[in-house]
């Protein structure tokens, strides 16, 4: 069923504002932090925030809206929708000049549904540094930390128990923040994690401990500052997938993805969906980072307009 709701849903986008909120019960939680949007829970705010997405006028700027489905990964009360977005003809994106720029880039959501299969809670991700490398002004890398361990740990070879909800959220996030080979031993024998857009499967999936010490084991070697990750949040499914709220605070790192930090100490909030096997190891996990608060406090211009709110003139989104 969900697959087809995924679907229903991104079309939605492209018929009008209405047909989008129809799909939200009266009662609902909405976030695409993102673009600033927390704890949207009024239908017309809703109806707002989504307008510039049904957008049918190719000339004014606003920019024609296509969503694409990657997968879905759940069941009828809950799961985790992964999806391409790629605009046409619009003229302006998070305040920088996109005309003329073909630009896209990849992100998941993580819906609950009620009895009657409507939303009641959304919370949407993307990767907002793929948009900057295409349109500038600055080209975020895809490495957080722009290093590589030297040498990795060897995994403890203590048996592996299973843990859930939170329980399970702070040990990944510790191992993450800290230890690379631990964190190794949480992964599956086969397994996929992806943390950045994919334009290449070789480069941006993940798919053994070597690559993922490889890619990731920068985070923990504290070579270019220190990862401190706290989960905040579970939203659980039926035991076998559940996305984590996580809030990170890095000091002493010199460059984040590349960006000079000024020494500045950085914080920042992402999220990260994990699918198990029948033991409890991930199998598949999707991870993003809210970049945009960070590029905000280093100084680089992104604008991110309160467009939901009822006073909001949809003329200064457009260029002059």
């Amino acid at each position: 069923m969900h697959y087809n709701f995924a679907v229903k849903w991104l079309k939605a986008f492209r018929e009008s504002s209405e047909s989008i909120c129809k799909l939200y019960d009266d009662s609902f939680i909405f976030e695409d932090v993102m673009l600033d949007q927390h704890n949207i829970n009024s239908k017309p705010d809703l109806h707002r925030l989504f307008a510039p997405y049904a957008n049918k006028d190719p000339d004014n700027g606003i920019g024609i809206h296509n969503f694409r489905i990657r997968s879905y990964i759940g069941d009828e009360r809950s799961g985790l929708i992964r999806w391409e977005w790629s605009p046409e003809h619009a003229a302006v994106f998070l305040g920088l000049d996109v005309a003329n720029k073909p630009f896209g880039t990849q992100g998941h959501t993580f819906h609950q549904y009620n009895e009657k299969g409507l939303i009641t809670r959304e919370s949407s991700w993307w990767d907002a540094s793929a948009v900057l490398r295409t349109v500038g002004p600055v080209s975020p890398s895809k490495s957080l930390t722009g290093t590589k361990p030297a040498v990795v740990a060897a995994s403890s070879g203590a048996p592996f128990t299973r843990a859930t909800g939170l329980d399970h959220a702070r040990r990944w996030a510790a191992a993450l923040g800290s230890d690379t080979a631990a964190l190794g031993d949480l992964y599956a024998d086969y397994f996929t994690l992806e943390y950045t857009k994919v334009d290449d499967h070789l480069d941006d999936t993940i798919t053994d401990r070597a690559t993922l010490a490889e890619k990731l084991g920068g985070i923990a070697n504290g070579e270019n500052g220190t990862y401190t990750f706290t989960p905040t949040e579970w939203f659980g499914g039926n035991g076998n997938y559940g996305l984590i709220h996580w809030s990170v605070k890095i000091e002493g790192a010199t460059t984040y993805r590349g960006l000079p930090t000024s020494g500045k100490t950085l914080e920042t909030i992402g999220s990260t969906f994990h699918q198990f096997d029948d033991e409890g190891k991930i199998i598949l996990e999707s991870t993003y980072w809210e970049d945009n608060r960070v590029f905000e406090a280093l100084g680089i211009p992104v604008v991110r307009p309160h467009y939901w709110d009822e006073d909001f003139d949809p003329a200064s989104l457009l260029p002059g």
